[in-house]
């Protein structure tokens, strides 16, 4: 029970606004205006294994820093850096807007109008923020582990401070028939996990710019080959039920919109 509660506060809390689709008259105001581009520190990342969740709290941290470390030593992307990419590009191109160049220094502002603030040069901001990222074991496979991320999108008048559009996806490779192993997950500085976190990204990218965003599907970006399911061919390592590792002291793919 507490690693299923560890691996639910890792994805993000739900937030007050509802989730606002951007609406055909807001859509058309957008061409010819600029499009200010939000930067957000990286969360953290979880790394959650069956050793350390049976120490408690200081399980908890324990795994905090050692997902921190993980994608630091290894350069793990914040998949946020798609996200903003990509959807900024299909505001351009399906609908005029005039993109600035990102943010070079991150923001702590999550309301939309601190964020409005901070870009009065702009007409509009998008802010693109992950909520969190993890990997965590299954509680029927030990071994075997699946990869979770969230982020928020918003688009938010930058002269007023109203909300045009917002909407979080949740995504995840717990239904995957392939799950890797932890090993496998960080091998060859953590290759798998850059892959899977990348589709991850790619997969809310599409979800957001057609549920949040109502971009046509043929002005978005494809999602590169190497990041529709780099689950595909993996081998599993671990059989059904392995038994889970001794503790030692700390030291399908799916894609859900929502809120955070």
């Amino acid at each position: 029970m507490f690693g299923c509660a560890i691996a639910l506060a890792a994805l993000p809390a739900l937030a007050k606004e509802q989730i606002i689709p951007l609406s055909t008259a807001d859509a058309a105001l957008l061409r010819g205006k600029t499009v200010a581009l939000t930067l957000h520190e990286r969360p953290s990342f979880t790394a959650m294994s069956a050793g350390k969740a049976s120490f408690g709290l200081l399980g908890a941290m324990a795994m905090i820093k050692a997902g921190n470390t993980l994608v630091d030593s290894n350069h793990v992307a914040d998949p946020a850096g798609i996200i903003r990419e990509n959807l900024a590009a299909a505001l351009r191109d399906a609908y005029g807007a005039q993109v600035l160049p990102a943010d070079a220094t991150p923001t702590k502002a999550t309301k939309p109008k601190d964020l409005a603030a901070l870009h009065a040069d702009a007409d509009y901001v998008l802010d693109v923020r992950s909520g969190g990222w993890m990997y965590a074991y299954y509680p029927t496979k030990w071994a075997s582990y699946w990869v979770g991320y969230s982020a928020q999108v918003q688009l938010i008048d930058a002269k007023t401070g109203a909300l045009k559009a917002n909407e979080a996806c949740n995504a995840n490779t717990r239904g995957h028939a392939n799950p890797p192993s932890r090993e496998q997950l960080v091998d060859n500085e953590a290759k798998l996990l850059k892959d899977v976190t990348a589709s991850l990204g790619w997969m809310c990218t599409q979800l957001l710019a057609k549920e949040e965003l109502s971009v046509p599907a043929e002005t978005v970006a494809a999602t590169p080959a190497e990041y529709v399911d780099p689950l595909a061919a993996l081998v599993p390592a671990a059989p059904e039920g392995a038994a889970p590792p001794a503790a030692a002291a700390p030291a399908g793919e799916q894609a859900a919109s929502g809120n955070h």
